[in-house]
């Protein structure tokens, strides 16, 4: 009876989309969104405004990371308004169960129950749930991953491997280690090179970087420039140790920067080498362009987070697909590998599975409870006192703050602002002041500290014109949010201090 039933749900990807889109709407009220998609966003609504791909006015600038889903939202906010959110967060839900549902294809073609099952446990890990549903661009990300590895490398069509690999490169440029890993695997595949592949590889990265070159005047996204000269000098500690500590923390689901975290994450690879052993022996009959597929997905999620930790990327969303990856021959391993009684098996993956999207779903309730009480406030009362273009500010980070108050914008990291860098370049330790002298923006936020110490550089005469220039007009506490909390939340605080305070200044 419930087999039947579950093979009527299973069998319709209509109400399988369905099941995946109700098991995230406790995080979509969660109010959790990631910080960097509301730059997106206001990208988006800047070129509905001003006609403009940039984030001030009229300014050109590539502050978005992705220009395929930029063009997305703003399309969405044409629709919808200001209440696109939901709306978008919806439909990068479903293009990512859609790209679940075709892996599920590629590892159970007859067998619609372990599909099913595959489709259902996948939408519930946490970096399934943080790559659809807090904003950015990666579940449609995925969504192409997914359609280039079913539709290339499983079913072989020309068109495939032309039409994926451009729109992976306009989502977003660091696709192309995905895109050379999948050559790879169907160099193998084939034993022979796919010219066809080479084509739709060059012509997306060829016009991304010929976009960028005569509409910004630069051939990577300024993101990319911006990060590299802001956090030059972010870690001094370039010990082999601290490589693999910070590979694990990326790597793995526990936010610990700890021997123990490095530990787990190696416990959980040998599990996975252990699981790969059996995938790949004599004894299971899986054919070999599927093996082929799993390995390659694996070798692309530890490449990518070897390539990032090296290169000192510490934003934890350049991870959420390589570890969702690496959860694809896991689950393989126990719907189609492990032997155990159906009584025992069934429940005891759910029940593992569930523990996983509830670690996420409570995490996600912690930083949307953080957020809605510090940074949207923030946002609420200069709103409140005055807001748009006329008026300027100077923070850090360069989310959630400028899209709902819509003041000219300028950011520690320069990401959505040059002459910041342009600062930073001429005086390495200085810039933050001279760009406050120079820019004289009406409002200043500053993060953890107060201006002047280590951060916020000042000398004598700095703080003289500060303190006769600017006033603290409010200070937001993260201690106080912690203590506020709901019990549930607060314990969570306990474990994990997440978020700093912030300090409020206004031009005299």
């Amino acid at each position: 009876m419930m087999s039947r039933f579950l093979l009527k749900i299973f069998s319709s990807s209509f109400l399988l989309i369905l099941v995946t889109l109700i098991i995230k709407i406790p995080v979509f009220l969660s109010k959790h969104l990631q910080e960097d998609s509301f730059i997106t966003w206001r990208v988006a609504r800047n070129l509905l405004q001003y006609g403009v791909i940039g984030f001030n006015g009229d300014e050109r600038i590539s502050a978005s990371t992705t220009h395929l889903y930029m063009g997305i939202s703003a399309i969405f906010q044409m629709i919808f308004g200001g209440n696109f959110i939901y709306p978008v967060l919806v439909f990068s839900s479903i293009l990512f169960a859609i790209g679940s549902i075709w892996i599920g294809k590629i590892l159970f073609s007859h067998d619609v129950l372990k599909r099913g099952f595959f489709v259902i446990l996948f939408n519930m890990t946490p970096p399934a749930l943080t790559a659809s549903c807090l904003g950015m661009e990666y579940g449609i990300l995925f969504f192409l991953d997914a359609g280039l590895i079913y539709y290339g490398l499983f079913k072989d069509r020309r068109w495939a491997f032309v039409l994926f690999p451009i729109l992976l490169v306009w989502t977003r440029i660091d696709a192309v280690i995905f895109l050379g890993v999948i050559f790879l695997a169907d160099l193998v595949i084939r034993r022979k090179i796919n010219f066809i592949f080479m084509l739709g590889g060059i012509l997306g990265l060829v016009s991304v970087l010929a976009f960028n070159f005569f509409y910004f005047g630069e051939f990577v996204n300024h993101t990319i420039t911006a990060k590299k000269l802001a956090y030059k000098n972010l870690t001094p500690n370039h010990e082999p140790r601290y490589f693999f500590y910070q590979w694990a923390y990326y790597g793995g689901l526990i936010k610990k920067h700890a021997w123990w975290t490095l530990a787990i994450f190696l416990a959980f690879l040998g599990f996975l080498a252990y699981a790969f052993s059996r995938i790949l022996s004599g004894n299971a009959k899986i054919s070999f362009r599927i093996k082929v597929i799993l390995v390659a997905v694996v070798v692309f999620a530890l490449l990518k987070m070897a390539i990032f930790s090296v290169m000192k990327a510490y934003f934890d969303w350049y991870y959420w697909l390589p570890r969702l990856f690496l959860f694809i021959p896991v689950l393989y391993y126990f719907l189609n590998i492990f032997r155990w009684r159906k009584r025992l098996w069934i429940p005891s993956v759910f029940l593992a599975f569930f523990g996983l999207y509830i670690f996420q779903l409570w995490q996600s309730f912690t930083i949307g409870y953080m957020e809605e009480k510090q940074r949207v406030q923030i946002a609420k009362d200069l709103k409140a006192e005055n807001s748009g273009m006329n008026r300027s500010i100077i923070l850090e980070p360069a989310g959630i703050i400028p899209f709902y108050t819509g003041l000219y914008t300028y950011d520690e990291v320069g990401l959505v602002n040059k002459r910041i860098n342009d600062e930073m370049v001429k005086d390495e330790k200085f810039w933050w002041m001279n760009s406050v002298r120079d820019f004289k923006p009406d409002y200043i936020l500053t993060i953890s500290k107060k201006p002047g110490g280590l951060y916020y550089h000042m000398k004598p005469e700095d703080l003289k014109y500060f303190d006769a220039n600017y006033r603290l007009v409010k200070t937001y506490p993260i201690s106080e949010v912690h203590r506020n909390a709901p019990e549930i939340l607060s314990w969570i605080y306990k474990i994990r201090p997440i978020g700093k305070d912030y300090f409020l200044y206004k031009k005299l």
